[in-house]
Order: C-alpha cells, then structure tokens, then sequence
C-alpha cells in the first residue's frame, strides 16, 4: 500500500510539472506513442524521418471501411457496410504518379504505392477520418486514413513519400502537423526529397535526376523562402504582410542568398 501511495504522488508530479510548462497531459503522452510493430517491420525498406507521432488520434468524425484496394500511393478503393464501393482520396497530401493518363510512372510513385499496400492488407478494416468536406470535385471521398492506431497520411509523409499538397480551406485541421513532418522528411533527404528540384509547388518533376545536398544550418535566419502552388519562389522578410503565416520551405540569413537561390521578394 505504501509503494503505491508513492506511485501515485511521483504520478501526480509529473503531470503538474507537465501542465505548469504550458503543456496538456494528452500532448505529453501522445509524444511517447511508439510506432506499430507493423510499422517497425517496414522501416528497413521506407526508413522514416527522426520526428515523433504529431497525430495521435482522429479529431474528426469517423467511420470503419474495409479496404477493397490500393489504387494509388494516395488514393484507395474501400467498402461501406451497406455494401457501395468509393474512392477514397487522401487529405492534404499528393504522391508521385504510378497511373496518371499523361505522365509517366513517376520517381518514388511505385515506393508510394508499395508501402501502402504493404502495410494495408486487403480485406482489412481501417478508419476513415473526416474533416468538413468530404467530396473533392471528382466526387472522390476526402478522408484521413487510420489503421493499427497510426495514420497513412502522415506516415506517407514521414517517410518522403508524399508532400503536403492541395490545401484548401475548410479542409486543414492536421495541416500544421503534417509540415512538421514534412519538414523532418525534407531535412533528411528521404524519398522524394533525395532529387533536387523534384518536388515542386505543382507536383513532382520527372525529369529531375541530380541528387540533393543537405541544407545549410540556418538556425538564427529569419527569412523565409516559400514555393506556392503555381511554383513559383518567393521569400518573405520579418514585417512583412504574410510573413508570419508563411510556413517556409527553406531559410536564409540574407536576402542575397535568397536571390541567388532564385526567390523573389513578395511583394508586401
């Protein structure tokens, strides 16, 4: 009875001392969720980035499907318990092509699709989670995809097999996240992110071949280099009308090294 009067006060320690840094009891824990052993057991062929779980959890509403197929690295075919077949389009995120009706089979398109079919057998359940739209204009579902307490979003992401991509308001409640991981996938060059100039603001670049170079420490820069959907490079300057809602894609100390790198100064 003693030991686990103890226990329970070095319990409550802690989570005092979590709630009086300015963190939730739920945000300490979800940092502590170690990945599937389903996960584990893929991580020698699609090594993922060094950063932790950012969604522990669905936020949105859910509903159980059984995967019929992986149509896509990014895209699923699922059934309903009252039996109807959908197309299921991931939210937030866009994966090389392996099918695409003009493009070629693009780098890391088929790795994409691979994974997603290794990990998610056919036949079985996984979780859909919504965000407030569910239809894309091609009357594709929009879902964020659970299975085995993890999600293929981000686990895409975590692994530089996609990008965040096509983000469009109301739709964004895990977007903040996925560039956290986004960002660690980038730094470590995996996947997509081993080709220089392969990911762009409007897709992927198949003709890209040169491998990339690891970044420069840009700890203490405060410019922020951002490519926006129709490719184009701009960089924002502390004071500036975007700047602090920008998320960068690269940093610079000075803005001659964001000319040289081929940005342009927004221009507010």
């Amino acid at each position: 009875m003693r030991q686990l009067k103890k226990w329970w006060q070095l319990l409550i320690a802690v989570v005092l001392s979590i709630s009086l840094a300015g963190c939730s009891v739920d945000d300490w824990f979800a940092e502590q969720i170690d990945p599937p052993e389903s996960l584990v057991e893929l991580e020698a062929d699609f090594p993922s980035a060094s950063v932790a779980q950012q969604v522990a959890r669905p936020l949105g509403k859910t509903e159980t499907v059984t995967l019929d197929r992986v149509i896509d690295g990014d895209t699923l075919k699922v059934e309903f318990e009252n039996g109807a077949t959908e197309s299921i389009r991931l939210l937030l995120v866009d994966t090389p092509e392996t099918s695409h009706p003009t493009l070629p089979v693009q780098p890391f398109g088929e790795d994409a699709k691979s994974f997603v079919e290794r990990w998610l057998p056919e036949g079985d359940t996984i979780t859909l989670e919504y965000d407030v739209g569910r239809y894309d204009r091609y009357q594709r579902t929009l879902a964020y995809v659970w299975y085995d307490e993890a999600m293929l979003n981000e686990e895409l992401l975590r692994r530089g097999l996609a990008r965040v991509a096509y983000v469009y308001a109301p739709n964004t409640q895990h977007v903040d996240a996925f560039r956290e991981v986004e960002q660690a996938a980038r730094q470590e060059l995996l996947g997509i992110w081993s080709l220089e100039d392969y990911v762009t603001g409007n897709g992927f670049d198949h003709e890209a071949t040169e491998p990339a170079q690891p970044k420069r420490d840009t700890d203490g820069c405060d410019i922020k280099g951002n490519i926006n959907r129709d490719g184009e490079k701009i960089y924002h300057v502390p004071g500036g009308a975007s700047y602090e809602r920008t998320i960068p894609e690269e940093m610079f100390c000075t803005e001659e090294e964001a000319r040289e790198a081929g940005f342009r100064k927004a221009t507010r």
